[in-house]
């Protein structure tokens, strides 16, 4: 892969500093976030030139783009994952300050820097479940009513309508996790479905709700292939970073279950298939409880609109476009064994992580982490 000149914003978040990390090794980066980059960041990434600011003020992002124009002659591509997001169900004004009008600054900047390709972070769920039967992929529009997926849908129409002047990548991305989980949903399942009885037998509706995922490793694969290969791109183009299909949760439920306790492989009990309405009656009754203790969770009752809806993603045309996918071991069911183990014995470490996740304060760690000594698979850890 040719040395590239790359910009990215919110470079020290969840996805963002997994990829200055890694771009970091071949090209030069320059990283963008409202946060200082944590030690551990910068001494995984020590040649990044970082900027503190803020993509929604206009004025300072241009100056840095110019400036990284100035000092490299050219800026090659512009990964823009800055954005916020919440779990609650009302359209917040940071959504239109950030996500909507920070794209339109990140838009204008690159115009004025001659940037070569724009890539923004979307995502699957900037879409509508497909009936059933069908499939969401590059060519489903982005329609969506909940507040982060509608700020995303924005961006993507504001971006379309710019591919003329300039060249665009559309990233729609899965539920991305770690080999500690890290993803608030999965996290939120995980613990019940590992925990005691008999709440780990529950299960709203029939089954089928689900998700197409991506291990955090394989999205960053997807990234490099899409910088490597911005040139052979269209001008406008729409990529699915997923799996192909989706993980339904009667899929996850069995294989938590299977996983046991880490020793034989344990029988599926059969579920306890919850209405709808009550499990957002139980969803009501732990918000109310998380908000008494400070220990909100991340499940809210509108996410049950979605119950026995799936997202099944269709993502051949992207896996032909980029000569890329998934790995097979990287698939959640896959590695469900390697999470659970993480959660029974370095349950303090798998915690606090993923409560960071869900607090919106994310730290930089590798996505794979040497377990305790002695713990299986420490002989065969990869190295993100």
């Amino acid at each position: 892969m040719a040395e590239r000149v790359i910009v990215i914003t919110g470079a020290a978040g969840f996805l963002g500093s997994a990829a200055t990390v890694a771009l970091a090794r071949s090209h030069t980066v320059i990283g963008i976030d409202r946060r200082e980059p944590s030690l551990r960041l910068r001494h995984a990434a020590p040649d990044v030139l970082w900027h503190r600011l803020d993509i929604a003020d206009g004025e300072a992002l241009r100056g840095a783009f110019r400036r990284a124009r100035t000092d490299h002659g050219h800026i090659d591509a512009v990964l823009h994952l800055a954005a916020y997001y919440h779990f609650g169900s009302d359209w917040r004004p940071e959504y239109q300050r950030t996500n909507v009008r920070g794209t339109a600054s990140v838009l204008e900047a690159s115009m004025e820097t001659a940037v070569g390709r724009l890539i923004f972070a979307s995502s699957i769920a900037a879409t509508r479940p497909a009936p059933p039967g069908q499939f969401v992929d590059e060519r489903t529009p982005a329609a969506c009513e909940t507040p982060y997926g509608r700020s995303k849908a924005m961006g993507e129409r504001m971006l379309k309508e710019a591919a003329g002047r300039q060249p665009v990548v559309i990233l729609r991305i899965g539920g991305v996790f770690t080999d500690w989980c890290e993803l608030p949903p999965l996290y939120s399942v995980l613990r019940i479905w590992a925990g005691p009885p008999p709440l780990n037998r529950v299960l709203v509706g029939s089954g089928r709700t689900g998700f197409p995922f991506i291990h955090r490793a394989d999205w960053v694969r997807m990234v490099e292939a899409c910088i490597d290969r911005c040139d052979q791109l269209d001008r406008y183009e729409v990529l699915l970073a997923s799996q192909h299909g989706a993980v339904l949760h009667d899929e996850l439920f069995a294989a938590v279950h299977q996983a046991g306790a880490g020793q034989e492989r344990a029988k599926t009990p059969r579920p306890i298939h919850l209405p709808v309405a009550a499990g957002r009656l139980a969803l009501g009754i732990k918000l109310f409880l998380g908000v008494l203790t400070a220990d909100i969770p991340c499940e809210r009752p509108w996410m049950l609109r979605y119950t026995d809806r799936p997202w099944i993603a269709d993502t051949t045309r992207t896996r032909e476009k980029l000569d890329w996918d998934c790995r097979p071991e990287l698939n959640v069911l896959a590695r469900l064994p390697v999470l659970l183990d993480r959660y029974r014995r370095d349950r303090r470490r798998w915690e606090s992580r993923n409560r960071l996740r869900n607090a919106l304060r994310y730290q930089y760690l590798p996505d794979f982490c040497e377990p305790e000594a002695g713990t299986p698979g420490s002989g065969n850890e990869r190295s993100s």
